[in-house]
């Protein structure tokens, strides 16, 4: 036989009211996404006859080595964002070695069992990549270290997503044709169209140079 308990009252008597704890205890609130789905203009991709885009390719200051491959575990991407295994991608950054110098920095996402691992190599130290967690984690270093030997009074704080480029507008658009994007759980999709009206300032799209990358 199944025995229900009601709350009662100080004479013992039963209540349909709730208690001062019930009152209190919030229900939980379910975590709401923060990225909503919106549609893009994008400069014309260069591609192949079978589609695939010209790389390496100039994306603005990035260059785009190679794309790389969608893993479906749970921490190779966010909502915001897709990390695929062997993305590689160059850019400029200030050295950390001599201040007056500006060189290419070698970014790269590997695989690290459970999660990415974010790897970078500067051209002038190439014999000491730095290995962090999260591209924030790995970036943050070699701006902290820049910042340091030119003894700037910069902020040290940096979106590691937006210096591996992953937050350009173009390469999130590659990166979402890659096979297996479109099955990622957590990711919210976006919208490109190549070619589309650019309003204001756009990342220039062209194939890369030799001596470029």
């Amino acid at each position: 036989m199944q025995i229900t308990l009601r709350p009662t009252v100080g004479n013992g008597l039963p209540t349909g009211r709730p208690s001062e704890l019930q009152k209190l205890a919030k229900p939980k609130r379910l975590k709401a996404h923060t990225v909503t789905s919106k549609n893009y203009s994008i400069p014309t991709v260069p591609r192949d006859k079978q589609g695939r885009p010209l790389l390496p390719l100039n994306v603005g200051i990035m260059t785009i080595i190679n794309l790389g491959e969608v893993c479906k575990r749970e921490h190779f991407h966010t909502e915001r964002y897709i990390f695929p295994i062997g993305y590689e991608v160059t850019r400029r950054y200030l050295s950390t070695v001599d201040p007056n110098a500006e060189v290419v920095y070698h970014c790269t996402i590997l695989d690290g069992g459970d999660a990415p691992k974010f790897q970078i190599i500067a051209q002038d130290v190439p014999d000491k990549p730095i290995i962090a967690g999260t591209a924030t984690g790995a970036w943050s270093t070699v701006v902290k270290t820049a910042n340091l030997i030119r003894n700037r009074q910069h902020s040290n704080s940096v979106s590691g997503p937006d210096f591996y480029g992953l937050g350009q507008n173009t390469i999130k658009h590659l990166i979402q044709e890659l096979p297996g994007a479109n099955e990622l759980k957590n990711y919210v999709w976006q919208k490109f169209v190549e070619g589309g009206p650019l309003g204001g300032r756009h990342a220039a799209v062209i194939p890369a140079l030799p001596d470029e990358h």
